[in-house]
């Protein structure tokens, strides 16, 4: 690791090819031929033919309100409850825990509960997921009668996860222990979680994830032996405004053919850290299974500092509908590699560098962005701002150009000059419908870009709305 922090493009690029390599192992498993299943994979496995021949069901969803309400997508998303989606996610989540329930049908119900905490090591986390399945089933005895005796059913996954993000890269695995009892007769078996998310370097809006859920060996009850409900899957992450993520994903699970899953998900900012989320989802294997109906879900979250209550409602066409609760909380400061990038210390001192103006924007359109940015910054009760004109002064004094520098360079020159702990860097561009606004945090101490946001503005007069934006997201 420490080659990787050198900054030396080829240690950089061979201490990050490696969880890629591992992931593409485990993916090329998957397509071996019959012979080579070893059990891990039904027969007639990624297609239709398998349907109905894999156990432990409850794996397959993931037990988060958020990604049920967007039909299932969410594998570029980060946060505490990506522990049981794409373990990547979980790399940015900082010190936090999520908590869910679910009243599913037939009387069913599920809890799940995730905590991670960062090291310097990387981000660790542990989750556990119980399902208690239609508690109301009764013995029945040889002529056919009940009994009065209940059937204790239940399925459940304990496991512990990693998580690390280097450069443009998340990686991360989950290994799970998984039980189901029904009546007299368990069973038991482990399963790998891993995945990747892949970040190109702004101005891209997009985000590459990959994932493998469910790998392992199957699991027994009784005299029957059942895989694990495998899942490949993948998708792209666009950030359609700053506060506004696209998510197409495709799945490939090992008792289904494959099928796409479409969702939106909307934040609604009324304040630096709290606002409303609004999300909506289609889902195609619903479709197929559970008609028109099925196919789609929504919800929304409430998002309270660190706190967050998401809800979902899963409708599974005449067979009824799911309805879902996750509550999140994030407390403490971040530390080490693994969550770097997400936290912000209490109250740091910000400098906030001149704005360029590309691509047929004017330095004096920079300059005006630049100043309204800074002022919305400074609303966020966040930052202590160095003062502008010490800012200017020390600059002139010492001559800084920022003319083929990068970033980095410029934000440790100017945090060593004006004794600043983050620096935000931006530029102006025209383009064909508009402005384009790019604002980036930087930590000067550790040289990470923190934040890199993007707004959008049809005319100059709403430079403004897009400072506003851009501060929200930048502060948040």
């Amino acid at each position: 690791m420490a080659k990787a922090q050198s900054g030396k493009a080829g240690s950089g690029a061979t201490s990050i090819s490696w969880p890629a390599a591992f992931l593409f192992l485990i993916c090329a498993a998957s397509f071996l031929p019959p012979a080579g299943y070893c059990g891990f994979f039904p027969k007639d496995a990624f297609s239709d033919e398998a349907r109905g021949l894999t156990g432990a069901q409850f794996l397959k969803i993931p037990p988060s309100a958020r990604f049920s309400s967007l039909a299932g997508a969410g594998l570029a998303l980060g946060g505490a409850d990506s522990f049981f989606l794409n373990p990547a996610g979980t790399s940015g989540a900082g010190r936090s825990a999520a908590l869910s329930y679910e009243a599913l049908l037939e009387g069913s119900a599920r809890t799940g509960a995730v905590f991670a905490r960062p090291s310097a090591a990387g981000m660790f986390s542990a989750g556990l997921l119980y399902n208690n399945s239609s508690p109301g089933l009764e013995k029945l005895d040889g002529a056919g009668g009940g009994s009065g005796a209940g059937i204790t059913a239940y399925d459940a996954a304990l496991g512990a996860g990693w998580a690390r993000r280097l450069g443009g890269l998340d990686f991360g695995f989950v290994l799970k222990y998984i039980k189901s009892r029904l009546a007299e007769a368990s069973g038991s078996s482990l399963a790998l979680d891993a995945g990747l998310v892949f970040r190109e370097a702004p101005p891209s809006r997009t985000e590459l994830a990959l994932a493998i859920r469910n790998f392992g060996p199957p699991v027994k009850l009784g005299g029957e032996k059942a895989p694990l409900p495998f899942e490949l899957a993948g998708g792209i992450k666009w950030k359609y405004a700053p506060d506004f993520n696209v998510l197409i994903e495709g799945r490939l699970p090992c008792d289904h053919s494959p099928y796409l899953a479409f969702a939106g998900e909307w934040f609604l900012p009324y304040s630096a850290r709290s606002g409303l989320f609004l999300r909506s989802g289609l889902n195609f294997k619903n479709y197929d299974d559970h008609g028109f109906m099925g196919a789609f879900a929504g919800g929304f979250g409430l998002k309270l500092g660190a706190a967050t209550i998401d809800y979902a409602f899963a409708p599974y066409g005449e067979l009824g509908a799911a309805h879902r609760m996750t509550a999140g909380l994030a407390w403490g400061g971040a530390s080490g590699a693994g969550s770097a990038r997400q936290a912000l210390p209490a109250k740091a001192v910000l400098a906030v560098a001149s704005f360029s103006g590309e691509g047929g924007a004017t330095e004096t359109e920079a300059a005006v962005v630049r100043n309204l940015v800074e002022a919305e910054l400074g609303k966020t009760g966040k930052f202590r701002l160095v003062e502008r004109a010490r800012l200017d002064f020390i600059l002139e004094e010492k001559k800084i150009s920022y003319a083929g520098l990068s970033e980095v360079k410029s934000a440790a020159e100017l945090g060593r000059i004006s004794g600043a702990e983050l620096a935000v860097f931006g530029s102006v561009a025209r383009a064909k419908d508009g402005y384009l606004v790019t604002a980036r945090l930087v930590d000067i101490l550790s040289g990470v870009i923190l934040r890199s946001e993007t707004a959008a503005a049809a005319e100059d007069y709403l430079f403004r709305d897009a400072a506003r934006l851009l501060a929200a997201a930048l502060s948040r």
